[in-house]
């Protein structure tokens, strides 16, 4: 059996670094020619300065490669990539690999937070609809999942700025964290909530209550247990998403992050930027799925565990 499993756990890796390889490859060669093909690059500007001649303005251009053919600079990018080498920005005149990094564990921090204020929500309003069943805590519940997922990032982030340069809330941090967190919320309240209610009507809970176990004895220790999996999936779909609003909700408020660089390197058609900025948040999102399911085998583990007790 040890060996079955070892074989089970060995097959998993295998198959995930695989699906991460195909992800990254798929991904760097959609935004490098979608980046290559729009008509314009970091120098398209010079051009409108009188006193840059067209000849010096290509001779920057071969510099940095970007006389050659789309598919030759997408290959030796490749292969640079490969030795974890990202190249230059443009626009920063530095490693982009060192630039990323230094901004993306900003971001990243930034998104645990998030998701510690959106668990701590989804998890206590479920657990308190589960365990007292009231129809007004009900209400309220949907009340927020409501406002919450139809309110759009950028209308969170300026209401944040807003409390941030009237004094209210004077961390720019936990503010970032808490607009970060509100789509987040929705979806993982929504998710938990009916996954708890659906554990609760479920056989295993009617033999906890007949051995005497109270209602938050159960909720705890059994119907959590059962009811995690489904919104360990939806963070794992919902972690690009996160990034994703890191964008808007750091250029509004002013924090410094993958959100606000990614911004930067755009307005500045950075094309080096802007792929190591898509690979290093293509690295997370498969490496949070990747978590996920991980997580999610454990959890059934110890779901089995627990039933054949």
């Amino acid at each position: 059996m040890r060996i079955i499993g070892g074989l089970f756990v060995l097959h998993f890796f295998i198959r995930k670094i695989v699906q991460g390889i195909l992800l990254l490859l798929i991904t760097s060669a959609a935004a490098f020619f979608l980046l290559s093909s729009a008509g314009s690059d970091a120098f398209t500007s010079l051009r409108e300065n009188p006193q840059v001649s067209a000849a010096a303005i290509e001779k920057l251009r071969a510099s940095y490669g970007l006389d050659r053919p789309v598919i030759e600079r997408y290959g030796s990018w490749l292969a640079s990539a490969a030795r974890a080498d990202l190249g230059d920005s443009f626009y920063y005149q530095v490693p982009v690999a060192q630039l990323v990094l230094s901004r993306f564990w900003s971001t990243a921090i930034l998104a645990f937070a998030a998701v510690g204020i959106a668990c701590l929500i989804a998890v206590s309003l479920s657990f308190l609809n589960a365990r007292f069943r009231s129809r007004t805590l009900s209400a309220f519940t949907d009340g927020i999942i409501l406002v919450f997922a139809s309110t759009p990032r950028i209308v969170i982030s300026l209401f944040a700025l807003a409390i941030l340069v009237y004094g209210a809330i004077t961390s720019v941090f936990w503010l970032s964290a808490i607009s970060l967190s509100v789509p987040l919320v929705a979806l993982l309240l929504a998710q938990f909530n009916q996954s708890l209610n659906d554990a609760m009507r479920e056989d295993f809970v009617r033999t906890a209550r007949a051995k005497g176990l109270s209602e938050t004895a159960i909720i705890l220790r059994h119907a959590f247990r059962a009811a995690i999996n489904p919104a360990l999936t939806l963070f794992g779909l919902s972690l690009g998403a996160l990034l994703g609003g890191s964008v808007i909700v750091e250029t509004v408020i002013g924090r410094p992050g993958i959100g606000s660089l990614t911004v930067i390197a755009v307005r500045n058609r950075d094309i080096p930027l802007l792929m190591g900025v898509m690979i290093i948040v293509s690295l997370a999102v498969w490496a949070g799925n990747t978590l996920a399911e991980v997580l999610q085998f454990v959890n059934d583990k110890r779901l089995k565990a627990q039933e054949g007790e």
